[in-house]
Formats: C-alpha cells, sequence, structure tokens
C-alpha cells in the first residue's frame, strides 16, 4: 500500500493556470469544481456586474471573479466572486495567486450537482478563515442565503432585499438577482 502523495499550497501556486482552473485544493488534494451551467454563469456575471458598478461609485472594495483563496493551510477555494474590502484589498499583491486569505464577502452560486453537505463545508471554511459574509445564490428555489461570521443566517425569497453592512447602500431585491432570463 503506498502513501498518498498531497500537495502544498505553494506547489499548488506554482501549477500552471491550465492545470488548475478547474480544481481548488482541499486539504493537500486536487478537487474538480462542479461545472458551471450557463444560468449559473449568467447570475454570477449578473451580481458581478452590480458589485462592479457599486464600486466604481463607492470606493470602499472590489469584487472580483473566481479568484484562488486561500482558507487553511492546505486548501485553496475559488468563490465565485470575491469581495474584499479596502482594507484587505491593499494586502492583495494583484499579481500574485492564490490570495493568502478568505474574502471579506464570499459569493457562491450554487450548482445543482454540489452537495448540501459539501456546500456547508465551504461556507464554515470561508467564515472560519476570515469572511464576514458568505452568500450562497440559490436560482434553482430563487432563494439568497447570507451566512454572517456572527453565526447568523438569513433566507431571502421574492421582494427580500439583498443588503449587507458591509457595502453600505448596496441593495436589491434577490426576485431580480434571479430574473436573468
Amino acid at each position: 500500500m503506498s502513501a498518498k502523495t498531497l500537495m502544498t499550497v505553494e506547489e499548488f501556486a506554482q501549477m500552471h493556470t491550465a492545470d488548475t482552473e478547474n480544481y481548488e485544493l482541499v486539504e493537500g488534494e486536487l478537487v474538480p469544481l462542479p461545472s458551471s451551467t450557463p444560468r449559473n454563469c449568467v447570475v454570477r456575471d449578473f451580481i458581478g456586474h452590480l458589485l462592479w458598478t457599486y464600486f466604481r461609485s463607492n470606493r470602499i472594495g472590489r469584487s472580483i471573479v473566481e479568484l484562488d483563496c486561500r482558507t487553511s493551510i492546505d486548501k485553496i477555494r475559488r468563490p465565485d466572486l470575491s469581495i474584499f474590502l479596502d482594507e484587505r484589498l491593499r494586502q492583495i499583491d494583484m499579481n500574485k495567486t492564490p490570495v493568502p486569505f478568505a474574502p471579506d464577502i464570499a459569493v457562491e452560486v450554487l450548482s445543482p450537482s454540489e452537495s448540501a453537505i459539501d456546500v456547508l463545508k465551504k461556507v464554515n471554511e470561508y467564515l472560519g478563515a476570515g469572511s464576514k459574509e458568505v452568500w450562497l445564490l440559490d436560482h434553482v428555489n430563487d432563494e439568497l442565503l447570507i451566512y454572517a461570521n456572527t453565526g447568523g443566517v438569513q433566507r431571502l425569497r421574492g421582494n427580500a432585499v439583498l443588503e449587507s453592512p458591509l457595502l453600505p447602500g448596496f441593495s436589491i431585491p434577490v426576485a431580480e438577482v434571479f430574473a436573468v432570463d
């Protein structure tokens, strides 16, 4: 019986982008990312556009699509969107990957192929690594879950409004987030 060879974060970072673009590093192992559906991509791009527009007017941070973020000594996750507020944004080397910490807000557009256990594991990793919020966009059920590092969870549907104390003035009805057809 041979021992499994595990990869370090540093080894992952040295790999060619083409070799890592469809993987996250979890406990030293390359784990394939679920394939995105066109709807997943449209929802991600729409919320990304809203955030980009928000940050153009409110220079308090930035949102970045599919960025490798280190969440522990042996894990690199790639949120669909990473929101970094100014304090953390200033600590990022824009020419180097992975970012050495989790985003202030990690945004995941749920894929039908992801299990609830895997999704909650990611939520806990992001929060444990310093994220203040994790947004889960569930376009199958037209709902948005916001997990806060304070332990609270909000479930938003329909005309409920997506807002965050981290993003003053940002708001959109949840129904509009998913009305991208």
